[in-house]
């Protein structure tokens, strides 16, 4: 079962940062007129410096990051899975690590969101618009996921602790 899934997951190490930074390098540095193109929050003649719009890609680039690290952690649990490791420190640790990353993903994202609206609008004649928050429940529930998935990491970290502590008993 581990090595099916680990089939799946291959492929999403490619298409995930693909498909996440498509639209932000399009907009950022490859299409130097979408930014002011159709935008209701950019001013048509708007001047964008390059500076702006490397602000810009950084800013979404961090979720993107985790998210590929949360998945690369993810893999490299199922290849240990695949190998018959099962109760061991090692996947506790993957599982701790894969939960903090899906956390630190989906909150820098919120985060990124949040922001986009000033940073595109920092060169408006009018002066740039107020922090946003946008409620997204993908990225919420990712969130909460993320922590679930460190809470079980951290709960089998103990287990694994307890279990070895007895059988030294034994």
């Amino acid at each position: 079962m581990s090595t099916f899934a680990l089939i799946c997951i291959l492929p999403m190490l490619v298409y995930y940062p693909y498909e996440a930074l498509s639209w932000n390098l399009d907009l950022s540095f490859l299409d130097w007129g979408r930014w002011t193109r159709n935008d209701r929050w950019v001013d048509p003649n708007a001047e964008i410096p390059l500076t702006t719009r490397i602000v810009f890609f950084c800013v979404w680039l961090v979720p993107t990051a985790l998210g590929w690290l949360a998945y690369a952690t993810g893999a490299s649990m199922l290849w240990l899975l695949r190998g018959g490791t099962v109760f061991d420190f090692r996947i506790a640790n993957r599982l701790v690590w894969m939960g903090l990353l899906i956390f630190g993903s989906a909150t820098t994202s919120l985060l990124a969101g949040a922001v986009s609206p000033m940073i595109r609008s920092w060169h408006n004649a009018g002066g740039h618009l107020p922090l946003r928050f946008w409620y997204d429940s993908g990225n919420i529930g990712l969130a909460f996921s993320g922590l679930a998935f460190f809470f079980l990491g951290l709960v089998m970290r103990e287990a694994i602790r307890i279990a070895r502590e007895n059988e030294e008993f034994i």
